[in-house]
């Protein structure tokens, strides 16, 4: 198996209900960047119907905690909260959802062929296997060219891990990159993305905190195999600055011995043992 790639219009609807509201304007002041040229665009469409009930609901739930992942928990398992659904429609219907999508569907297809080729560089699948030890669930990476912008996501139902997430953010006002321009990039926003999800299903309420390290680490670790060590170890020099994980070189050779162990099938640490080594 491999990573699948493909669209929904599910999550592309959530996009944009969250370029209707106040989103786009939320995410510029927590750090400016220039969308997708695609999410500009549903900005300006959907911006009319900013006070719709759907648009309003889903910018409340977005905001508050975990709910920006509740929401597209709810589309994939397509169980909306009472009342959410048929609302949905209606925006749909009167926003002119399907049609938008329809005038932008070469931004969407060009997106996911980037995206089947970035991820045939490597084999994230059997990566996450041998680190994970076994999951019987399709892995599946959903591009988004809308919103959010700056942030991946990763839910699950019970045949399926998805990720979603926006190509690679670029200088100043350009535009984001394609995937497959910055596949250095694109694969390790994937890979921790997925990582990050895996560790924190598995790890004991206590120790999710760490799951954070824990998967930028494996990004660290996957990235070195698919694109070479240096391409590794600047992604591992440049998130330790900036997130200020001064424990993660640690965390990453402690992860490459489990990880070895693992593939040799020597007995390993679990991996709550392992979080436990962590230090904060």
């Amino acid at each position: 198996m491999t990573i699948a790639v493909r669209s929904d219009e599910r999550f592309r609807v959530i996009g944009a209900l969250l370029a209707a509201g106040d989103w786009p304007e939320a995410e510029q002041r927590v750090k400016a960047y220039k969308p997708h040229r695609v999410a500009e665009a549903a900005h300006r469409r959907f911006a009319p119907q900013r006070e719709h009930e759907a648009v309003r609901d889903i910018c409340t739930v977005a905001g508050e905690g975990d709910g920006l992942s509740s929401l597209y928990e709810h589309a994939l398992l397509v169980e909306w909260p009472a009342g959410f659904g048929q609302a949905g429609r209606d925006f749909a219907t009167v926003a002119g959802v399907t049609e938008f999508f329809a005038e932008h569907s070469a931004d969407f297809e060009q997106a996911e062929a980037d995206a089947r080729a970035v991820l045939d560089r490597a084999d994230l699948h059997r990566f996450l296997l041998d680190l994970f030890v076994a999951d019987e669930r399709a892995f599946v990476f959903i591009p988004n060219l809308l919103y959010p912008g700056r942030q991946p996501l990763a839910v699950a139902s019970a045949t399926e891990v998805v990720v979603t997430a926006p190509p690679p953010i670029a200088w100043g006002t350009s535009h984001p990159w394609r995937y497959s321009e910055r596949p250095d990039e694109a694969l390790a926003i994937i890979a921790e993305a997925f990582a990050c999800f895996l560790f924190t299903e598995r790890l004991p309420e206590e120790l999710k905190p760490r799951a954070e390290v824990l998967g930028l680490a494996a990004a660290v670790l996957f990235l070195r195999e698919a694109e070479g060590r240096d391409a590794g170890d600047q992604l591992m020099v440049m998130q330790k600055k900036t997130r200020g994980l001064k424990q993660l070189p640690a965390v990453v050779l402690q992860l490459e011995t489990l990880l070895a162990d693992r593939r040799a099938g020597r007995q390993a640490a679990s991996l709550a043992d392992y979080a436990f080594q962590i230090e904060t």
